[in-house]
């Protein structure tokens, strides 16, 4: 596409990555102004930008200590032990973009919970912040009323599950109001292998999830309460961080089989995932393998939902992963696997 007489090639790179896109304007498909380069692009040590009243965060730098990514096999034992501790924490949610988040276990999203299908977990819930929270295992057949109450701080919550589904679940702050604590950081994925297991693949784990700011104290970003309710992100995240895998792509090797374990923590928004110039051999619904999909090229992952996505890549390069709703992809839900 060349833009007037200035002889501008955009390419789709361009479009996704925004190389030398100033003032320039995008019109296909109806779709207009789509250049989201500038401001993501130059030092990775710059600092934290100034929060101005009434705007919303822009990356300025490259995420230099991105999510780990890949998934940590299931330890041995039948009966596992976890404890997530309820914080408080400044995180980066992009680069130069620091945020007040809610968290469990100072991280977002939440440490990946690696299970095998019929495990047990003895689980305790630890508030340690300054007020109620809870937790809302999707992958656990337990009374509501009973385990996802709400914990005061200062107090504790312990209780058994059998991960009697495989799959890939979400795990998420259940305490009202649920869209404020599930936007702010409190959640994470839960991936629980099938018996018998999947042949062996290189495996990662993607979460998605929304941002929505207002300006803070000393540079750094509160929630915004009002942009969630009408569901208006200023970023999106995979693995908490804008853009942070196409800043650090994840290595894969050709004719390899690639699994990614996609959970969409929302709260509100849908994932279409999809690999550009890969098509999926195999989805899985939900990460059931009960629930196979063939020869997929984008699929829709609702929020609170997981999927399964395996794929094997024949040529040598770099190939983005999005979801195709791309006014949301230009938010900084864009990664890249660099196969080689």
């Amino acid at each position: 596409m060349t833009e007037g007489s200035q002889g501008v090639e955009v390419t789709r790179k361009d479009f996704l990555f925004g190389v030398g896109l100033t003032g320039v304007s995008f019109v296909t498909g109806g779709l207009v102004g789509f250049g989201f380069g500038d401001s993501r692009s130059g030092d990775g040590g710059s600092p934290p930008q100034q929060a101005t009243p009434g705007s919303g965060p822009q990356p300025s730098g490259k995420v230099t200590n991105p999510y780990p990514a890949s998934l940590v096999p299931a330890t041995a034992e039948t009966t596992k032990q976890l404890t997530l501790e309820a914080t408080e924490k400044t995180v980066d949610i992009a680069a130069g973009v620091r945020y007040n988040a809610w968290t469990f276990g100072d991280s977002v999203p939440g440490p990946v919970v690696h299970m095998r299908q019929g495990d047990t977990l003895d689980f305790t819930f630890k508030n340690t912040s300054s007020q109620g929270h809870s937790i809302d295992f999707h992958s656990a057949q337990t009374p509501w009323n009973v385990n996802y109450v709400t914990i005061v701080p200062g107090k504790s919550l312990s209780f058994r599950w059998k991960a009697n589904f495989p799959g890939v679940f979400m795990y998420h702050c259940g305490t009202p109001f649920v869209l404020h604590h599930i936007a702010n950081g409190m959640y994470g994925a839960v991936v629980v292998d099938s018996d018998p297991p999947l042949e062996p693949a290189r495996e990662y784990v993607i979460v998605q999830s929304e941002f929505y700011a207002t300006a803070g104290e000393n540079g750094s970003w509160d929630a915004d309460e009002e942009k969630m309710k009408a569901a208006r992100p200023d970023l999106m995240a995979f693995n908490g961080a804008a853009f942070q895998y196409r800043d650090n792509p994840l290595p894969a090797a050709v004719g390899e089989k690639i699994r990614l374990y996609v959970m969409n923590a929302g709260p509100t928004l849908f994932s279409a995932f999809h690999v550009i110039g890969a098509i999926f051999d195999r989805v899985l619904v939900d990460g059931n393998p009960r629930n196979p999909l063939y020869g997929i090229s984008t699929y829709t992952v609702a929020p609170g939902q997981g999927c399964t996505f395996d794929l094997t890549v024949p040529d040598a390069g770099q190939y983005p992963f999005v979801t195709h709703s791309f006014a949301y992809t230009e938010l900084g839900a864009v990664g890249l696997l660099d196969v080689k």
